[in-house]
């Protein structure tokens, strides 16, 4: 069993987590078939689709990230928040993408939780998410190399300790009454990854240069 199995099977000991899986499972499947996310799970995906897929969550990771670790700090418990959107940056850098247009992205509009129990939920689709993001950075082994971490940076960083430090969290939500919240909380964070994902009018409006190719361009990312 590997360590993303045993932390699944840990993961169907707790109520808590199981009723939050259940409350998302239409959503997650949805996911799984999306173009982009299908061909890197299948580990058929190009180099283009993944810049371009990279890019899409960057847009999406970055004001979500900010939204969580605003309110963690609100709720005081901000030591369970890791900064990860800096890597996709990096992963990008890395495929060569050019820091200016990078920065000129476009973002999500940020979520923000109401309350407490809807920011658990939040985090529990982020912390989440680094479980089956491991094996999808094993999936890029013919396109980036096997053993070459340029390039999947982000997708490389789940964090065992981060994720049971998540999952205490759930539990002590749960047991303050807080379930509906954190429900929901999950529900619209799923939502709103679904809905950025399959925007097709979302588009940038410069092209990502290739570093040291001269007059070199990766054509527009209007959808992942």
């Amino acid at each position: 069993m590997t360590r993303i199995d045993a932390l699944r099977a840990d993961e169907r000991l707790s109520p808590t987590r199981t009723a939050l899986r259940r409350a998302t499972c239409a959503a997650h499947l949805r996911l799984h078939g999306h173009p982009s996310l299908a061909a890197l799970a299948a580990g058929a995906i190009t180099q283009e689709q993944y810049r371009r897929l990279l890019a899409r969550l960057y847009g999406f990771h970055l004001p979500l990230e900010q939204a969580l670790i605003a309110a963690a700090r609100r709720h005081g418990v901000d030591r369970l928040i890791r900064a990860r959107t800096h890597l996709l940056a990096r992963d990008l850098v890395d495929l060569g993408a050019d820091e200016e247009t990078i920065a000129a992205l476009p973002m999500a509009r940020r979520l923000e939780p109401r309350g407490h129990g809807e920011w658990l939920g939040a985090l529990y689709v982020r912390e989440g998410s680094t479980l089956g993001a491991a094996r999808l950075a094993a999936a890029l082994d013919p396109l980036l190399g096997a053993g070459v971490l340029r390039g999947r940076r982000f997708l490389s960083s789940g964090d065992e300790t981060v994720w049971r430090e998540c999952c205490a969290a759930l539990e002590d939500g749960a047991a303050r009454g807080l379930l509906p919240e954190m429900t929901e909380g999950a529900r619209a964070t799923f939502e709103a990854i679904e809905l950025w994902l399959a925007d097709q009018n979302s588009t940038l409006s410069l092209p990502i240069t290739v570093r040291g190719a001269a007059g070199k361009q990766i054509p527009e990312i209007d959808n992942c």
